[in-house]
């Protein structure tokens, strides 16, 4: 991958649109692209922060481990996302563990050094770069509350309603990674994740068909993404 590509990608992040040519090169000087393997390491909790990272293709799960080594989910992270920016400013160390999820999984690794020179000498890099990370801190506010007080039923057709979709009637959305995944994104057991989908297939509220889901009733699902316990 060149320059040219690194810097599209680059662009599109919310960090830097809007940085005009000559700064994102700048930017573009200290990235890289690194090749994973499906369940390969990124980094592990409490190294050295090296970099953060913008995911070009595949996936990445953040996590932690628990005291009998069963991984607590923070974050499954797709293509187009970035991570490990809040390492790079506060930390100095990754607060997770990540693993790409996906073969191949390709990253574009901002060295974090050279990127925090240019912050503390630009303006304008940190100001949009901070206002980027201030919309995503609110973002996970709201996903903390949903986590907490929001049913597994609920997390779960909020989630599929927020997936991009055919329609207009049925409605038919692809699921960005396995069901497993999908079930520790949403902080829920695989089966549970297993039950409500047996449940609404059964009562006709959709299919499924792998990642594929059919929805047939979305006013249901809506009730449900609501608090309605159907």
């Amino acid at each position: 991958m060149d320059a040219n590509a690194i810097g599209k990608s680059l662009a599109r992040l919310p960090h830097f649109q809007g940085l005009d040519a000559e700064r994102l090169a700048r930017i573009i000087a200290c990235s890289r692209l690194k090749t994973y393997s499906s369940g390969e390491s990124v980094f592990i909790q409490g190294e050295t922060c090296r970099a953060f990272f913008v995911i070009e293709s595949g996936g990445v799960r953040l996590y932690r481990l628990t005291a009998d080594g069963k991984q607590q989910v923070v974050h499954d992270l797709q293509a187009g996302q970035s991570f490990a920016e809040a390492a790079m400013f506060q930390f100095g160390l990754y607060p997770v563990h990540c693993d790409a999820t996906e073969a191949p999984t390709e990253l574009i690794e901002v060295d974090a050094d050279r990127f925090l020179r240019l912050f503390r000498e630009d303006s304008r890099i940190a100001e949009i770069m901070v206002g980027s990370l201030c919309q995503r801190l609110f973002r996970l506010v709201s996903r903390i509350e949903e986590l907490t007080v929001v049913s597994a039923s609920a997390r779960l057709a909020r989630y599929v309603l927020n997936l991009p979709s055919s329609g207009p009637h049925p409605i038919e959305v692809e699921l960005p990674f396995s069901k497993k995944h999908l079930a520790g994104h949403l902080s829920i057991t695989p089966e549970t994740l297993s039950r409500l989908l047996t449940k609404w297939r059964k009562r006709g509220f959709l299919e499924s068909q792998g990642r594929r889901l059919i929805v047939h009733h979305v006013d249901t699902l809506e009730a449900i993404a609501d608090g309605a316990k159907l």
